[in-house]
């Protein structure tokens, strides 16, 4: 459970092989369901249905012994199925696009001099944009704590694990899009909050570097996913 709670932490390279807890620190995120009237509650979906582009805000806070940091940042994300499009507005110039399924990410920076793209193993960090509400599965099943709106969209507060001191406070609209996230554990704080969300279907060429760009393939023996909900219940199974 620590080394995936640990994955919530990483930097906004998703590349596998991270061994500096400075380069693991915020990206570009769980009993029984009733109502008052004992009805059970309807989940918003696990992952998302549609395909979306985002404005997201990132903010993180580590205090350790020996170590406090804290920053942020605003992103822009392109979500399609299993790919995800990233490129961050405040801190680097840099560009990422994740395939979930080839367990690959490439990274670049857009207009760049040198038109170098490297293709790298992904790690086995949590990513919510595309992994939805699985991606808080190490808490156990949520619990619905309401409802709010966020990005002017209507969501489902959801409480994983104690919110308030380990655990994670999610909220996911109908289709499936982690609108906010609040994830905290001992010595580690992070928040992702959409601030303008589209969905629809998003164009091919966020998905692949630009044309003129080299791809240098930097891949290594794959990391494995991050457990969710699905694979815990086949092994709860075993």
């Amino acid at each position: 459970m620590w080394q995936r709670r640990k994955a919530f932490a990483q930097r906004v390279s998703y590349r596998g092989g991270m061994k500096s807890p400075l380069r693991r620190l915020a990206l570009g995120l769980l009993p029984a369901l009733a109502l008052a009237s004992g009805a059970r509650a309807e989940l918003p979906p696990e992952r998302p249905t549609t395909p979306y582009s985002a404005t997201m805000r990132t903010v993180y806070q580590v205090d350790e012994p020996g170590h406090v940091e804290s920053g942020g940042d605003t992103v822009e994300i392109r979500v399609s199925g299993q790919r995800l499009y990233e490129k961050s507005k405040i801190m680097e110039e840099k560009a990422v696009i994740v395939d979930m399924e080839a367990r690959t990410v490439i990274e670049f920076v857009p207009d760049a001099a040198e038109k170098i793209a490297k293709r790298l193993t992904l790690g086995s960090q949590p990513i919510p944009y595309v992994r939805g509400r699985t991606s808080f599965a190490e808490w156990g099943e949520p619990t619905v704590a309401g409802e709010d709106k966020v990005a002017k969209r209507q969501c489902s507060l959801l409480h994983y694990g104690k919110p308030d001191e380990d655990g994670a406070a999610v909220c996911v609209d109908a289709e499936g899009l982690v609108l906010r996230a609040v994830v905290k554990f001992p010595g580690f704080e992070r928040t992702i909050e959409a601030l303008e969300v589209d969905t629809g279907e998003q164009d091919e060429k966020w998905f692949r570097p630009p044309k003129d760009y080299e791809v240098v393939d930097e891949t290594t023996a794959a990391e494995p996913e991050a457990a969710d909900s699905d694979s815990e219940s086949e092994s709860k199974a075993d």
